[in-house]
Formats: structure tokens, C-alpha cells, sequence
């Protein structure tokens, strides 16, 4: 009941158009201190003609800092290639707290607020909405997230297209590329003792890139950092035909919780304990 009369708050208050902000504990980083770390190995499977590669990736990632606006993390990557290894250059990654990358010039605005049904939950959940929009090089990218503080994971949908420049100044262009991503289940929907003792959820992704699309099944816990614990993603072509699949899988972390001091794991975390 506390749930439901939180987002009955929520959308009572956003009414006006007065935008409801996320903040660090909305993060799935942000509830850990610096140092906190994990890492996801992604192995992936092409079939291209005929010809089947297979690759895998690893990538430690590591929470720098939190500050008032949004976090920094590091990021390293190992990729391996028919036993050849290459690793990249490590990157900084600044995200605000509703997981968009921090860079100049985006407009940012709200939109009246809506009612979102999760599907598999059969619950509708009122959210705020925040809308990016930025001009880019390859074209103009929108960005569209329905948002809640009240339930995790918090961030509930988001839409992504990038559309080509048009002749004026309008955003008028073709799509080149389009993304939405819906949780489909959450423990917070099934009562305060089940959200307590399970903090996870289910995502899906389901991208277009011309005649390409890949769809995302994600699991998530909102006990580790970053959140993921694994996902499988499949590509299909113009014939629907796959392509391409890649098996995602958090293998190791360490976590700062600033609650409980520490949660030091020695040895990979079987993703069947997070159930």
C-alpha cells in the first residue's frame, strides 16, 4: 500500500510539470561507495555466411566517485579472438542518476506525466518523464525515459532514436536507429516483505539498426553494483534470421555498501545465489 500511495504522490506532483529528480540511491551504482567493482565476461557466437566466430569480452568496471550530479566510472576491456587477446584503452564514463551520459549541449526537459503497465506484472506504475535531446554528428538523438523514486529499478522504460539531419533546422530526418527498453518484472511489485528479501527485475531491449534487430533479455539485482547479472542477446536480419547471439554474465564483484561497510566476494558470485 506505502508503494501505490507513494506514486499516487508522485503523480499528484509532477502534475503541474514540476520535475521529480532521481538521485544516487536510484542508481545501481549509486548506493555503493568508490571502489566498489564488478565484472561482466560476454561471450558471443556470428554466423556470417556460412562462417561461424566466436569471441569473448570481459570488462571490469569500478565506481570512481559520486558527486552531487551523477558518477564517474572506469572502465577496462579484454577482448579475445581466436586465442588473441587485445586489450583497449580503459575509459571514463560520467553518467547523471537516470543512467544518461553526462555531455554538453542537451536539452533536457519534462513531459506530462503517465501511466506505465508492466506487463508480466500486471501493475500499472505512475511515472515522471525526462526527455534528452541532442544533436549529434551522425544526427539528432531523443531520448525518452518514464521514471518513478518510489520503485526500483526506478528508471522503467526509456526510448532512444537517432534520426538523420534533415535539409532544415527540423528533426524531421529518417530514423537511423531505435532502441526501447521496458522492465518487464520487478520484485517491488510483489509486496514490501518480497521486495526486501528480493531486489531483482527483468529487462528488455529490443533495438533496429536498418534491417538488423537485436533483442535484449536482461536479469538484474539491485544488490550488486551495476546491477546486471545476466543477459542474452540475439540478432536477426532482414529475414529474421539470427546472426549473431552473445551470453552475458556477471562473474565477480566487490561491493562498498556504505549500510553494511563492506561485502568482499573472493570468488565468482554464482549468479543463482542473487534469486
Amino acid at each position: 500500500m506505502c508503494t501505490w500511495l507513494c506514486c499516487a504522490i508522485l503523480l499528484a506532483a509532477t502534475g503541474a510539470g514540476a520535475p521529480v529528480p532521481l538521485t544516487a540511491n536510484e542508481h545501481p551504482w549509486g548506493q555503493f561507495l568508490p571502489n566498489s567493482w564488478c565484472i561482466v565476461q560476454t561471450v558471443a557466437v556470428s554466423n556470417c555466411e556460412g562462417r561461424v566466430v566466436q569471441s569473448s569480452q570481459t570488462v571490469r568496471t569500478t565506481l570512481r566517485s559520486l558527486e552531487a550530479d551523477g558518477i564517474t566510472l572506469h572502465e577496462s576491456e579484454t577482448l579475445e579472438v581466436g586465442g588473441k587477446f587485445d586489450e583497449k584503452q580503459p575509459r571514463i564514463i560520467k553518467q547523471d542518476f537516470f543512467q544518461e551520459p553526462i555531455q554538453e549541449n542537451v536539452r533536457i526537459s519534462q513531459e506530462i506525466p503517465a501511466r506505465l503497465m508492466i506487463e508480466k506484472e500486471k501493475k500499472v506504475v505512475p511515472c515522471a518523464i525526462r526527455v534528452y535531446e541532442q544533436r549529434t554528428a551522425g544526427g539528432i538523438l531523443t531520448t525518452t525515459i518514464w521514471y518513478t523514486p518510489h520503485v526500483y529499478p526506478y528508471v522503467f522504460r526509456v526510448e532512444k532514436i537517432l534520426r538523420a539531419l534533415s535539409a532544415g533546422e527540423g528533426t524531421g530526418g529518417p530514423i537511423i536507429r531505435s532502441s526501447v527498453t521496458l522492465v518487464q518484472e520487478t520484485a517491488a511489485l510483489k509486496g514490501l516483505r518480497g521486495s526486501r528479501r528480493n531486489r531483482t527485475y527483468t529487462l528488455q531491449t529490443v533495438e533496429k539498426v536498418g534491417n538488423t534487430t537485436k533483442i535484449t533479455d536482461a536479469r538484474c539485482s539491485w544488490d550488486v553494483p551495476g546491477g546486471l547479472l545476466e543477459s542474452t542477446t540475439r540478432e536477426f536480419d532482414a529475414q529474421n534470421r539470427e546472426i549473431r547471439r552473445s551470453v552475458s554474465r556477471m562473474t565477480n564483484y566487490f561491493a562498498y555498501d556504505p549500510s553494511q561497510r563492506f561485502r568482499p566476494w573472493a570468488q565468482p558470485v554464482p549468479v543463482e545465489a542473487m534469486q
